[in-house]
């Protein structure tokens, strides 16, 4: 089945250009798959921005049919209808997104640090210039929680997110689970396989985690709130003996973030931390860089949503959701979703309390 064939509004049966920003880890997945006889029809890889892009073209032979230029600008003046955005950070990348939005190009980001800090403004703007801004891969990778959220659900009114969105650390506390090992040794294993970066700090310290609970809090709760203002406790201090003490009560150690929201008094309780599961829960038995999350609804209930949430291939595949979202219908205007500040933000002031039953899962404190 052809991109063409759900066309709604016009769209050119010539394909949907694409432009990419970066060629690292994600990049470089996301660009073998749309020049690859997997890509979807209608996907068309034309131009790859890349600060040493003579470099990364003389490594890579199998993309010569593609444009590679170092300049921003000259990606912006050029034809294509989607830019990607898989540089990661905010300096340049929010930048760059404004500005291709302003160019007139539809853009996908993996950016989670960007879509958390300015994603509603951009939002905003993509709206105003009769284009779109999809961000299904800053959050969850291959786990489809932006949509599920923003689409699937928004006919619940949403109260509580459980989830665990770090594959990266995930993969980390189920290896030490598995094996018995101390955090270094398995966080060696992870960047062997992929799964890590060569500083995971930002992941170990629960920084990734908050900015992506940020955008789901946006997205479930219409809160606005900055990550800095999500509580966390990093899992970087996490020991095997921890892992054995918990297996000893039938337990498993998980980083889960958690937002729950009071409509009738403004009130949201957000934060990220290691956390005892129950052996038996979903979050136990996701294991390695998958990603799960409970989302939890007045009318709908619980819902689960899995998927793996770390590996450029996995993001790869959210990217190309977006792309074939956005080359459906192009003339598609997303409206940008209204915000309100919480009255108050609470973090780790209830923890010691926090305990949960629901017919699946057990949360309890690390102590």
């Amino acid at each position: 089945m052809s991109i063409e064939s759900f066309q709604t509004s016009g769209t050119s049966p010539s394909g949907c250009r694409i432009g990419l920003l970066g060629l690292g880890t994600v990049g470089s997945a996301l660009a073998r798959r749309l020049t690859s006889t997997d890509s979807p029809r209608g996907l068309q890889l034309t131009h790859i921005l890349d600060r040493r892009a003579d470099a990364k073209r003389a490594a890579h032979p199998e993309l010569a049919q593609v444009r590679w230029t170092a300049a921003i600008d000259e990606l912006l003046a050029s034809d294509v209808d989607v830019i990607v955005e898989a540089i990661g950070g905010l300096d340049p990348a929010a930048d760059w997104v404004r500005d291709a939005l302003r160019a007139g190009k539809s853009v996908v980001t993996a950016n989670k640090q960007v879509v958390a800090r300015d994603g509603w403004r951009l939002l905003t703007l993509a709206s105003r210039q009769g284009r779109q801004l999809r961000f299904e891969a800053a959050v969850g990778g291959a786990m489809p929680v932006v949509r599920a959220i923003g689409d699937g659900l928004a006919g619940d009114r949403l109260t509580r997110i459980d989830a665990i969105l770090n594959g990266t650390t995930n993969a980390v506390l189920s290896t030490m689970q598995s094996t018995g090992c101390a955090l270094e040794s398995a966080l060696a294993d992870a960047r062997a396989r992929g799964y890590a970066e060569a500083d995971a700090s930002a992941d170990l310290d629960g920084t990734d985690t908050r900015a992506k609970l940020a955008i789901l809090c946006g997205l479930a709760f219409g809160a606005q709130l900055r990550p800095d203002q999500i509580a966390a406790r990093s899992t970087a201090a996490v020991t095997a003996a921890d892992v054995a003490a918990a297996r000893a009560q039938r337990r498993v150690i998980r980083q889960i973030a958690h937002a729950d929201y009071d409509a009738s008094r403004s009130r949201l309780t957000a934060w990220v931390a290691p956390i005892l599961v129950a052996a038996d829960s979903v979050f136990a038995r996701t294991v390695g860089p998958r990603n799960a999350a409970i989302v939890t609804g007045v009318h709908s209930g619980e819902t689960t949503i899995a998927g793996t949430g770390a590996g450029g291939s996995a993001t790869a595949v959210a990217i190309i959701a977006d792309l074939i979202a956005i080359a459906r219908d192009r003339a598609a205007i997303v409206p940008p979703p209204r915000l309100s500040t919480p009255g108050t933000i609470v973090g780790f002031d209830s923890i010691s309390d926090f305990r949960v039953q629901t017919s699946d899962f057990e949360l309890a404190e690390v102590v």
